[in-house]
């Protein structure tokens, strides 16, 4: 349930769910210090169609490029000692990223068979001496971005759809059946219409459906 979830969880969520909303890819990120206080947020701001950022409506718009762009090191000497939460796991520039910024703490709640880079942690010597910690959150974190993000791109119709999805089926096939029932059954355009919470929205989906689907 939403009340379960760590805070910086409910925030990149939160973030994620403010994409969706703008219309962009739903993912979410917030960058916290070891004290737990929030550094920076970020999401998907690749369709944004007003330049809100310096890298917004270009194809460099992710999450954690959003949450980490600005950051200079003699204003976060404690860098390393950071955590840097996504809801979905970091794309090759994403995770490239996060390794020359010294952050050495990298959370996220879905796994990306599509694009997610995680496993050069222990490819390159160069990444390898980094120490890089990485966790990925629970089952039902991972459903609700599965879904959330499965069901935007059924929105979206775009070429590679099905490519993507498929990646996704070898995760979580339930979850992304579950999101397309959602973008038919227009859910989540009806949670947008009746301004709900992202904590509704996540409790509705999974305690309320997900659950049931799965049985």
């Amino acid at each position: 349930m939403w009340r379960n979830l760590e805070k910086p969880w409910q925030i990149a969520f939160e973030m994620a769910w403010e994409a969706y909303i703008s219309g962009t890819v739903p993912i979410g990120a917030v960058l916290i210090n070891d004290k737990g206080d929030i550094i920076s947020t970020g999401r998907n701001r690749i369709f944004d169609k007003e330049a809100s950022t310096p890298l917004a409506g270009t194809n460099m718009a992710h999450a954690e490029m959003d949450a980490l762009l600005g950051l200079k090191a003699k204003e976060h000497p404690d860098i390393r000692k950071y955590i840097l939460y996504t809801s979905m796991e970091p794309c090759p520039m994403c995770f490239g990223t996060a390794v020359m910024m010294n952050i050495r703490n990298i959370y996220f709640a879905a796994r990306d068979g599509f694009a997610g880079a995680t496993a050069l942690n222990d490819k390159l010597d160069y990444i390898r001496g980094k120490n890089i910690v990485i966790k990925q959150g629970n089952e039902e974190m991972e459903a609700f971005q599965l879904i959330l993000q499965s069901a935007y791109e059924y929105g979206r119709k775009h070429l590679r759809m099905e490519e993507l999805l498929n990646k996704w089926r070898k995760i979580n096939e339930k979850s992304i059946e579950y999101g397309k029932h959602l973008y038919e059954s227009r859910y989540f355009s009806k949670a947008i219409r009746e301004n709900k919470h992202i904590g509704q929205i996540y409790d509705e989906v999974i305690v309320g459906g997900y659950r049931s689907w799965i049985k």
